[in-house]
């Protein structure tokens, strides 16, 4: 198996599931996680990092909590679902709140709660003898970029990249996040971001097709049909296996259906972090 980095947030979300579509004006029920607006393991990096520990491969994290006891019970989710954790920075003042307003459909709206731009700590850099097979930045903390010396193996990151300059192999947006200019040239978008390093652009559409842009070529892959639960985190699970599968030597064609499979299993689960799902590893030849 491999060893895999992820950068990136690890937030306890609290859903909501509503008792209708959100509309201006309407008026809806929700149902809380234990009546209470209980958390659950969330986050990018708890979300990516989930999938890949349950495919046997060991995932290491690299994220932000605060000194609290919110921070406190994130981290021991995240160490339950089996995420190497040493490595998360804990900062000074209190979690955000983040609820997670998921309609019958199984879609959801994200909403930060009496947001506050708090001042990030520099990642810790890896140790000079410290590898990873494959890296994933999920979120541009100051110091990411000193992880990808020690990925000797493809590095995916997510659009928009922010502070994250580079380098990276590959870009995954969704189409919701991208400009007009960025939906005209998405790979020159990318690399005008990242670099000259970067190899592929690939924009999501929800649970629809994906496609991927080199340059020259254009690439599509649709994902296989799933009952949407909820779509929390299928994101970060499409990117996830997108990394798996490049890291197993597999070509881009071959890397977005397995990464389509993998997003299509997230959004079976109610759950934010996949922690009952079963995601299968990249075998080169496999149908």
């Amino acid at each position: 198996m491999a060893k895999f980095l992820v950068i990136g947030a690890l937030a306890l979300d609290r859903p909501v599931r509503l008792s209708g579509p959100l509309a201006s004006g309407g008026r809806l029920l929700g149902r809380t996680l234990e009546g209470a607006l209980a958390g659950r393991l969330g986050g990018g990096a708890a979300n990516a990092g989930v999938a890949l520990a349950r495919a046997g491969h060991e995932a290491v994290v690299i994220g932000v909590l605060a000194q609290d006891s919110e921070g406190d019970a994130c981290l021991a989710q995240a160490q339950a679902a089996g995420l190497d954790t040493r490595r998360v920075v804990r900062r000074e003042g209190a979690s955000r709140t983040t609820l997670i307003l998921i309609e019958p459909g199984g879609e959801r709206l994200v909403l930060g709660l009496d947001f506050e731009a708090a001042k990030l700590p520099s990642l810790p850099a890896p140790g000079p003898d410290e590898t990873f097979d494959g890296l994933y930045v999920r979120a541009p903390y100051p110091g990411a970029e000193a992880s990808v010396a020690a990925c000797r193996g493809p590095v995916v990151a997510h659009w928009p990249a922010g502070g994250f300059a580079g380098p990276c192999d590959v870009l995954v947006a969704s189409m919701d996040d991208c400009d007009a200019a960025t939906l005209a040239d998405p790979f020159g978008a990318g690399r005008a971001q990242v670099g000259e390093r970067l190899g592929w652009m690939v924009l999501t559409r929800g649970g629809h097709s994906v496609t991927a842009y080199d340059g020259k070529r254009v690439l599509r892959a649709t994902p296989p049909p799933a009952k949407v639960v909820d779509a929390t985190g299928a994101g970060d699970c499409f990117a996830a296996g997108l990394l798996e599968a490049l890291t197993a030597g597999a070509d881009m064609a071959s890397a977005l259906a397995h990464a389509c499979a993998w997003g299509a299993i997230a959004v079976t689960l109610d759950a934010s972090a996949p922690l009952g799902g079963r995601f299968p590893v990249f075998r080169p030849g496999a149908s």
